[in-house]
């Protein structure tokens, strides 16, 4: 069994992670994504709707596939991960969704809270949100 170690950094595992992420979201299949979640993971999108647990990460999924996000796909640029106590990490960064036709359909900042469970992560917590423009 994997443990983390004081100097082990998870930053490889938790970028390869994020691209089979990315992989699945190309499926449209909110099912799919939502098996990369904790049995009672949550997920608050950019639009401050909350969903937890499997079945309603599914359900949000598949219902923005169904609209504004159907032929998307994204991409993710991690700025940071640090290791949580021995199974989890906390992973920073940037996610951008694309249309079929290459058109940044939204840019949104993630902060997740992974669980190594074995040798694959998922998600605990994931907050993609946006960052609103700074006032004059």
């Amino acid at each position: 069994m994997w443990t983390m170690t004081e100097h082990d950094q998870p930053r490889d595992a938790v970028q390869e992670f994020f691209q089979l992420f990315a992989d699945a979201w190309k499926t449209n299949d909110g099912a799919a994504l939502a098996r990369f979640f904790v049995d009672d993971g949550a997920l608050i999108n950019p639009f401050g709707q909350r969903a937890d647990g499997h079945s309603a990460i599914g359900a949000m999924y598949s219902e923005y596939f169904e609209g504004m996000l159907k032929g998307t796909s994204t991409t993710f640029k991690l700025e940071s991960v640090r290791a949580v106590e021995t199974t989890h990490a906390f992973a920073d960064g940037e996610q951008t969704i694309a249309a079929a036709s290459g058109e940044v359909v939204l840019v949104a900042h993630l902060a997740a809270l992974l669980r190594r469970d074995g040798d694959s992560w998922h998600f605990v917590e994931s907050r993609p949100y946006t960052f609103p423009a700074v006032p004059d």
